[in-house]
């Protein structure tokens, strides 16, 4: 279960402190224009050490192509990328393979495999998501080709207490204007200022990363058990500190106690709800797709947290591998609505 997708598939590889991690990707068809310098922005987005609220291990994450890309485009066969791994502390986690932590996989990867790789968590680690991010990158750039007017734009929504209530149109560059992205700058510097005083304490915050997708056409998805929301819901929930998806606004719940004649009321424009989250019937409804993903606040703490290097909120960092799980999701069924037989 290293892989995921069904005809646009992302195996993933390595562990946190060996020595590389990387994804290959296969299912891309021919003629899509990819550039190491589109990866590494990705990667970017997501590495380690950008700010004070991050961890502090050091890593450039520097992206290497090895096959399936040739002048600036793919050929159709499988794409492999490769992050070497140069900022180990191996020697931090030497206790780890005769202690378990709390709140961690490893007592339950200890009973499951009886040998494992205690290293920064090895499989387990947070680090494994720059391999999905990999995936996204491939994801975007064929979903820029075919579906130019698709955007996809996750961005911090909540970190503890601090929430922002659901935006108008948000871009990319707004979102990584600030350390915590989070596009309300005051709101930001809130969220920032929350964080550092939990990183000096050695606790840790959780939170809520929000994702809008827009330009999604009608009709995307394949019932019954490929339905959009099921394929994101398996997508975002892989991620290792996700403790929880939402589909639809946020104030979601409150509405749930409404009767259904006031729940399902069309908009005055004849649009639907937007109480469905641009998803009905297992298909996108041509409406934004709204998913709000939960994060729980990471497990090491106090003097764990403070002799080693780690986030102690990992939303601002979580925002690239959310999008990238919900591009491999739209890459994917959209590779199935091509090979689709179409009634004309």
């Amino acid at each position: 279960m290293n892989t995921f997708g069904q005809l646009f598939r992302v195996t993933t590889f390595g562990e946190s402190h060996g020595p590389a991690m990387g994804a290959v990707v296969d299912g891309c068809p021919a003629g899509v224009a990819l550039t190491p310098a589109q990866v590494q922005r990705a990667l970017d987005r997501r590495r380690p050490g950008q700010s004070a609220v991050t961890t502090a291990r050091a890593e450039p994450d520097v992206v290497e192509l090895l096959s399936g890309v040739y002048e600036d485009k793919t050929l159709g066969t499988p794409i492999a990328a490769m992050v070497r791994n140069v900022g180990q502390r191996s020697q931090d986690y030497a206790k780890l393979a005769t202690e378990d932590r709390p709140g961690h996989a490893d007592r339950v990867w200890r009973e499951r495999f009886k040998h494992r790789d205690p290293r920064g968590g090895g499989r387990t680690s947070g680090r494994e998501t720059l391999c999905r991010v990999i995936g996204g990158a491939v994801a975007e750039a064929l979903l820029a080709r075919d579906v130019p007017a698709l955007s996809t734009v996750g961005w911090v929504s909540q970190v503890g207490p601090l929430v922002l209530p659901l935006p108008g149109p948000v871009t990319r560059a707004q979102v990584d204007a600030t350390s915590t992205r989070c596009p309300d700058a005051a709101l930001a510097a809130q969220m920032e200022a929350l964080i550092l005083d939990a990183k000096g304490k050695g606790d840790s915050l959780g939170g809520v990363v929000t994702v809008r997708v827009e330009g999604l056409p009608a009709g995307l998805g394949e019932p019954v058990f490929g339905k959009l929301k099921a394929l994101l819901a398996q997508g975002l929930g892989s991620i290792g500190a996700v403790s929880g998806i939402v589909w639809g606004p946020e104030d979601l719940e409150a509405r749930l106690r409404l009767p259904g004649t006031q729940f399902h009321a069309v908009r005055a424009d004849g649009k639907p709800s937007d109480v469905y989250g641009g998803i009905q019937g297992g298909l996108s409804n041509g409406e934004p797709v709204v998913v709000r993903v939960l994060f729980k606040p990471p497990a090491t703490l106090t003097d764990h947290a403070k002799a080693g290097r780690h986030d102690p909120c990992i939303l601002p960092r979580a925002v690239p591998v959310v999008e990238a799980m919900v591009s491999m999701v739209l890459a994917d069924l959209w590779l199935h609505e091509r090979a689709r037989p179409h009634q004309a």
